[in-house]
């Protein structure tokens, strides 16, 4: 065999096998990134509940711009009974439930997804949500958020 076409074929397949190691190791982050949405869901109301002594409920919202949104819902919010109770979508853009600019939103609601899969939550999104500087949540709220969502990815990254 010509040698050069040896060293090429080698290459190749070194190269298609740090292929094949990296697509496993990107799988494996988004198993982590991503999650059984109701499950993770249904855990942050418990843990919310137990933390804040706050009843929520999920909630699913589309908005003027089409947007599909996740929220956790506080028990006799008066911005759900106000702005999104009983409407087929908002006249607004539902990221402005979040913004302190627009609304003052300290724990009543929470934006949990926005346009993901119907099965899987984006815990990035809330990662996101957590540093925009607009943030209405109080500091209870970002507190616990960040404390969940930390124990959750990190509870994945050190699973064996």
């Amino acid at each position: 065999m010509i040698q050069s076409y040896k060293k090429a074929i080698e290459m190749e397949s070194i190269a298609s096998l740090k292929l094949e190691q990296d697509k496993d190791a990107l799988e494996k982050i988004r198993k982590i990134l991503y999650q059984d949405k109701d499950f993770i869901i249904d855990r942050l109301i418990i843990y919310l509940k137990r933390e804040l002594n706050i009843d929520y409920f999920k909630y699913k919202i589309v908005d003027i711009d089409n947007n599909i949104a996740d929220i956790l819902v506080k028990k006799d919010s008066k911005i759900f009974k106000d702005h999104i109770e009983g409407k087929e979508y908002l006249n607004f853009n539902v990221e402005e439930l979040i913004d302190k600019r627009m609304f003052d939103n300290a724990d009543e609601i929470i934006i949990t997804d926005l346009n993901f899969d119907e099965k899987l939550l984006n815990l990035g999104y809330i990662c996101d949500s957590l540093n925009y500087n607009f943030l209405s949540y109080s500091q209870d709220v970002k507190d616990k958020l960040s404390t969940f969502i930390n124990y959750v990815i990190n509870k994945n990254i050190y699973k064996k």
